[in-house]
C-alpha cells in the first residue's frame, strides 16, 4: 500500500493514562505497563488511534502508550530500513502499524509473533473482508491484523468533464476509451502550451501497478520469486504509458514529486490513487468521484493495506494484543474512513452513510475488492522496488528504449532475487 505525503513528519505522542470515567466502565485491569506504537499515516489516521487508545485506557488505565506516526515520506523501503535499525539497536516498539510491502521482509527475519491464537479468540474479526486476512497469512501463519486497504483507482475532476463536455467514465472502459478522454482533457493555451494535462502518468511503484494488472500481467511472477519483466505484455503496458506521455502529451514526465496539488487545483483531471486522498479532496472541497481502471484485458487492480504486528521483543505481548483490538475495532475503522483514510477493513464500517457519502461513487471501493490482486511485495521488496522505479523513471523520461530498459530491469531484479535465495541456503 504506497503512499507518501507532502512533507516529513514524525510526532510522538504520549497519551497518559488516568481518565476520569465512570463505574460503569470501570477499569477492567490495573497492570501497570508502557507501550510504544509505531503508526504510520496522517492526521485521519492519528486522531483514530488517539481515540482508539482512549478507549483502550479505559480498561487499562495504568498502561501508558507512546506513539510515533510516520507519514511514509519516502516510502516503504525507507520504513523497513528504520524498523531494522530500531530491531538492530534494541530499541524496537511494542506494536507495529506497516503495509503489506513490508509483511514478508519482516516476516523471513521473523520479527513479530504469530497471531493466529489470538485471532481466533477474537470472533469479531469475521466483519473483516476474508480476503485480507488471506492476504496477510504466509505458510499458515498469520503476523499482522489487516486494518484500513487502498486499491488504485482513476480519481476525477467532474468539474473538467463538465467543461470539456466528456461523459463520466462507464465501468467496463477500455484503454482506448481512456486514451481517447485524456486527450479531450487535455487544455493547450494559443500558444499551444498545456495548461491542463488529461492525466498524471504514475511516478510510484505502487500506482503504476493497474497498468499491468489490467493487461494480465505483472512485473514479478506469480510467487514474487523473480523478474517478469520479459513478459511482451508489460512492454505493451510500459509503452502505453509512454506514449499518453510523449505521443498523445496528456500527461507530464513523472517526477520526484506527486502531483497531487495540481489535481487538486484542476490543473490534471485524473489520476491513479487510493482513498486516502479523498482527506485532502475533501478539505479542498474539490467535485471528485473514483472509477474503475480502464481495461485491456480485465479491470485488475492493485490493492494494498496495512495491519497491525506485535513485535517478538515486546515484554508485554498481551497487552500489546488488546491494543491491537482497539486500534482495527469497528469504532476505529468507521472514523478512519470517513475522515479519508484508507477503505475500512470491516465491511460494516464501509457501509456506513458517512463513508458512502463522498465521493458519489464510494460503493465501488468493495465492489472491485473480488477484481484485485495484491502489490507485488517479496521479502527483497526494498531492492524491487527501487530498482523497477530507476527503470520506469529513466523509460518513461525518453531516457532509455523500452526494450532496453525491461531487458536491463530484469537482468538486475533477477540478481537480486539470488541473493535473497542465497540468504536462505
Amino acid at each position: 500500500m504506497r503512499r507518501r505525503f507532502r512533507s516529513p513528519l514524525l510526532l510522538s505522542l504520549a497519551l497518559a493514562a488516568g481518565l476520569a470515567f465512570s463505574g460503569a466502565s470501570f477499569a477492567q485491569s490495573q497492570e501497570s505497563a508502557s507501550l510504544r506504537l509505531m503508526a504510520f499515516g496522517s492526521d485521519a489516521q492519528l486522531t483514530a488511534i488517539k481515540h482508539a487508545i482512549a478507549r483502550f485506557n479505559q480498561k487499562y488505565p495504568n498502561v501508558k502508550v507512546e506513539v510515533a506516526i510516520d507519514p511514509i515520506s519516502n516510502g516503504w523501503g525507507d520504513y523497513v530500513t528504520k524498523v531494522l535499525s530500531q530491531f538492530n539497536a534494541h530499541n524496537a516498539y511494542d506494536v507495529y502499524g506497516t503495509a503489506i510491502e513490508t509483511f514478508r521482509t519482516f516476516e523471513t527475519r521473523k520479527l513479530f509473533v504469530p497471531l493466529n491464537d489470538y485471532i481466533q479468540k477474537n470472533p469479531g474479526f469475521s466483519d473483516f473482508a476474508p480476503s485480507l486476512f488471506q492476504q496477510a497469512s504466509n505458510q499458515g501463519q498469520t503476523y499482522f491484523i489487516p486494518i484500513g486497504w487502498n486499491n488504485i483507482m482513476i480519481n476525477y475532476n467532474r468539474a473538467l468533464f463538465k467543461a470539456a463536455g466528456v461523459e463520466y467514465p462507464k465501468q467496463g472502459w477500455t484503454w482506448n476509451d481512456f486514451r481517447e478522454t485524456a486527450k479531450k482533457l487535455t487544455v493547450r493555451d494559443p500558444a499551444g502550451n498545456i495548461k491542463q494535462y488529461g492525466y498524471e502518468v504514475p511516478n510510484q511503484f505502487f500506482f503504476v501497478q493497474p497498468w499491468f494488472y489490467s493487461n494480465g500481467t505483472s512485473i514479478l511472477n506469480a510467487d514474487w520469486t523473480g523478474s517478469n519483466m520479459l513478459d511482451p505484455k508489460v512492454t505493451e503496458s510500459l509503452q502505453f504509458l509512454h506514449d499518453l506521455i510523449h505521443v498523445d502529451k496528456v500527461s507530464p514526465i513523472p517526477g520526484k514529486d506527486m502531483l497531487d496539488n495540481q489535481y487538486f487545483a484542476g490543473q490534471i483531471a485524473m489520476i491513479s490513487r487510493g482513498h486516502w486522498i479523498i482527506e485532502n479532496a475533501i478539505k479542498a472541497k474539490l467535485d471528485m468521484d473514483v472509477a474503475i481502471p480502464p481495461a485491456k484485458v480485465d479491470d485488475t487492480t492493485v490493492i494494498g493495506f496495512g495491519g497491525y504486528g506485535v513485535a517478538a521483543t515486546s515484554q508485554h505481548k498481551e497487552l500489546a494484543e488488546a491494543l491491537i483490538t482497539d486500534l482495527t475495532s469497528a469504532e476505529t475503522q468507521k472514523e478512519e474512513g470517513e475522515l479519508g483514510g484508507g477503505v475500512p477493513g470491516r465491511k460494516s464500517a464501509a457501509d456506513s452513510p458517512a463513508f458512502l457519502k463522498f465521493p458519489p461513487s464510494a460503493f465501488l471501493y468493495y465492489q472491485t475488492l473480488p477484481h484485485t490482486k495484491p502489490v507485488p511485495a517479496p521479502a527483497n521488496f526494498q531492492e524491487v522496488e527501487k530498482i523497477f522505479i530507476r527503470y520506469y523513471d529513466a523509460m518513461m523520461a525518453d531516457e532509455m528504449p523500452i526494450a532496453e530498459g525491461v531487458k536491463r530491469c530484469h537482468e538486475e531484479l533477477e540478481a537480486s532475487f539470488k541473493r535473497l535465495a542465497a540468504k536462505k541456503e
